[in-house]
């Protein structure tokens, strides 16, 4: 939700200091995005650490993608996965599908002993997970 804040975070965090939330007008760009996590082989039980991972094959982060670098170490030898989840893509874009498609090139891209889970921001999953929120409501 934060790549598609239009709002200045800082304006935002003030407001919420002060108790001022309620007059600042928060406001997203009308645009979708998903987010896919690009983790070590064997996360969470077993995770393998210390492996390097190339991102010579991933796009360039831009309006339409992010990449956002979590449990990773920056080495001579490259970046070296610490256990965790490694880097998230998110992708941007008009509608579901195409903001899918983006993050599922970016982490499908990443390049050593990783996995990610290639349904999150699908239309099946999220059409799935709707159906099921439904029959827990009766409706």
């Amino acid at each position: 939700m934060l790549s598609l804040l239009t709002t200045d975070l800082v304006d935002i965090s003030e407001a919420i200091i002060r108790g001022t939330l309620d007059r600042v007008p928060v406001e997203f760009a009308p645009l979708a995005s998903v987010c896919k996590y690009v983790v070590p082989r064997g996360y969470p039980e077993s995770p393998v650490r210390g492996e390097r991972i190339s991102l010579a094959r991933v796009p360039a982060s831009s309006a339409q993608l992010r990449h956002y670098f979590a449990s990773v170490d920056q080495t001579a030898e490259g970046l070296i996965m610490t256990g965790s989840r490694a880097i998230g893509f998110v992708g941007i874009a008009a509608d579901l599908d195409e903001a899918e498609r983006v993050a599922e090139e970016a982490a499908s891209a990443v390049e050593g002993p990783v996995e990610h889970r290639r349904d999150i921001g699908t239309r099946a999953l999220i059409d799935a997970r709707c159906e099921h929120v439904r029959r827990l409501g009766g409706s």
